[in-house]
């Protein structure tokens, strides 16, 4: 057998490993703390913030996505820990206190005195990866629908965050799910930063 045939069995040997080892498992991700994004924005006067734990409207609220191995089988996506909608209100409101906000996520009642008022609902959030021969193909999604809620007047303001990323690596890393999640949650708050502005003690849509 020559250096070639070696060569060439050797890699499908790989190719084989890679794409059967850990079928069936889950594969833990975090909705990211993004607060390291950019640089810190000294604490300014604000209004309260209080965000609620977002509504988790998915078409199947089971697991963040699915890795389809290369001869076949799936593991999933899944949070290490809480739920989706807690995870996204803490990191929302930790990426509203990096910008200078006075935000907290709030449970239940815990939100009177508030000045703004923040719920969200989860339409589409999850990372999907296929893995080929020497390629994985990973696509991301994230939809998200903000209500803000101004107890000074009773105004409210709504929009939809909607972000898509696509990437492909060789070999297939967990890190590389984490990293496309976490670009796509950052887009979504970095558009709302955008797109509103705070008067006074109400949060309005730039015009």
């Amino acid at each position: 057998m020559n250096h070639y045939q070696f060569l060439g069995i050797g890699f499908l040997g790989i190719c084989l490993a890679a794409g059967c080892a850990g079928k069936g498992e889950r594969i833990d991700l975090t909705v990211p703390i993004v607060s390291e994004v950019g640089e810190k924005v000294v604490a300014m006067s604000s209004p309260t913030v209080a965000i609620q734990p977002f509504e988790d409207h998915r078409t199947d609220r089971s697991h963040l996505g699915i890795r389809h191995h290369l001869w076949g089988g799936e593991s999933h996506f899944s949070l290490s820990s809480s739920t989706l909608s807690e995870a996204t209100a803490e990191a929302f409101a930790d990426y509203l206190k990096w910008k200078g906000w006075n935000a907290t996520v709030a449970k239940g009642n815990r939100t009177t005195g508030a000045d703004i008022t923040i719920t969200g609902t989860l339409i589409d959030v999850g990372v999907d990866a296929t893995s080929g021969i020497g390629q994985t193909a990973l696509h991301a999604t994230s939809r998200i629908a903000i209500e803000v809620q101004n107890h000074a007047d009773g105004s409210q303001v709504r929009e939809t965050l909607t972000s898509s990323g696509t990437n492909q690596v060789f070999w297939f890393d967990p890190e590389d799910a984490q990293e496309l999640l976490n670009e796509l949650y950052n887009k979504n708050f970095e558009k709302f930063m955008a797109d509103t502005k705070i008067d006074g003690t109400i949060l309005k849509l730039r015009k």
